[in-house]
């Protein structure tokens, strides 16, 4: 049986963006692309923050990470149940 529409969209939503949002910053990260206030808004969104530690910049990462593939397997958990 197929979930309510309402059940399943937010979390997909989230988990969508919340990845996408994690794999960009992943990108920059390993491209050595440094975001901060004054740069071109593709430059914000691939960057790390320049003020940060690495660790803490990876742990950000980390966290997006997590929250997004955390909904996407509600998501996949209530298709499949």
């Amino acid at each position: 049986m197929t979930p309510p529409f309402t059940d399943w969209t937010p979390p997909a939503l989230v988990g969508i963006c919340f990845t996408s949002f994690a794999c960009l910053k992943l990108y920059g990260l390993r491209r050595n692309i440094a975001g901060g206030a004054g740069k071109p808004f593709t430059q914000r969104c691939l960057g790390y923050c320049p003020t940060w530690s690495k660790h803490a910049n990876v742990g950000l990462i980390a966290l997006f990470l997590l929250i997004g593939l955390a909904n996407l397997a509600w998501v996949a958990w209530l298709f499949l149940a």
